[in-house]
């Protein structure tokens, strides 16, 4: 079975371009080339990670993740780093990063004090540590980012964009000439950034797999994050997204079943800093 596992994979990562001896390490530290020959560099370099713990291990695995959240601010190279726990699920977690470049990511990422933190938490996981490296499609300064309050809120959202609708000519798009998927959420990102409460919109591409990317989005409170979410222009994001006339709603026909861009549901998740 382990032999098995390691050759899927291996075959992954050469399907995105990677040499079959590659690592995450070198997949963290490589551009990342999209389907329109846009490259994109890891400098900065973000991660996303998703941490999930059984029930009973809740409060000491938020303990773990904010003293680790802490300690990893001073180190070197380090422009950004929050543990955050779900609204509602209180034992999923995520930490979001931000680092120079890949080198001080992978420095941090091989330290002794890394690598005793995961150790701790090993024992309390029901799901594996699933660690993301991604690269900036359109993303904030992360030194400009100001320290999220209290009443913070934090909205994580995969979006996964089927290869060939990422870039025009989109063939699901009501006008295959676009905006196509990358341009949409780029456009999104524009529209979040200027709202009224937004901390940071950020969308990162995902090194292995850049038709996945991740929306980061910090609101000063839970009004401004849902004032955003209930907008014009996210609701017309949305319905173009499942390639539908923009404020179309509810089709008339009731056999009528959407044909989206995307290859899996608009993931978003709320959640809070842990402190």
């Amino acid at each position: 079975m382990n032999s098995l596992i390691r050759g899927l994979a291996a075959a992954s990562l050469a399907i995105f371009g990677f040499a079959g001896s590659a690592t995450m390490a070198d997949v963290a530290r490589a551009d990342v080339k999209l389907g329109d020959d846009t490259v994109l560099s890891q400098s900065p370099a973000y991660i996303v990670t998703y941490i999930e713990v059984v029930p009973t291990a809740e409060q000491g695995a938020a303990d773990l993740l904010r003293k680790h959240a802490e300690a990893s601010r001073g180190k070197d190279g380090n422009i950004g780093f929050e543990a955050v726990r779900r609204i509602g699920r209180d034992n999923h977690f995520v930490l979001l990063e931000a680092w120079k470049d890949p080198d001080a990511r992978n420095a941090h990422a091989s330290s002794q004090e890394t690598i005793d933190f995961r150790k701790a938490l090993q024992p309390h996981l029901y799901n594996p540590y699933d660690e993301r490296p991604h690269a900036g499609l359109a993303a904030m300064d992360p030194t400009t980012i100001g320290k999220a309050g209290n009443s913070a809120i934090f909205a994580v959202t995969h979006v996964d964009i089927i290869p060939p609708e990422q870039f025009a000519p989109c063939k699901r798009q009501l006008d295959p000439n676009g905006p196509c998927g990358n341009d949409l959420v780029k456009q999104l990102v524009k529209v979040g950034q200027a709202a009224k409460g937004n901390l940071r919109f950020d969308a990162l591409t995902q090194a292995n797999r850049p038709n996945h990317m991740t929306v980061v989005e910090i609101w000063d409170s839970a009004d401004s994050q849902k004032a955003h979410t209930a907008s014009t222009p996210v609701r017309h994001f949305r319905d173009a997204l499942s390639a539908v006339e923009p404020g179309s709603g509810v089709a008339d026909d009731p056999l009528f079943v959407i044909n989206p861009l995307t290859g899996s549901l608009y993931d978003e998740r709320l959640y809070q800093a842990i402190r």
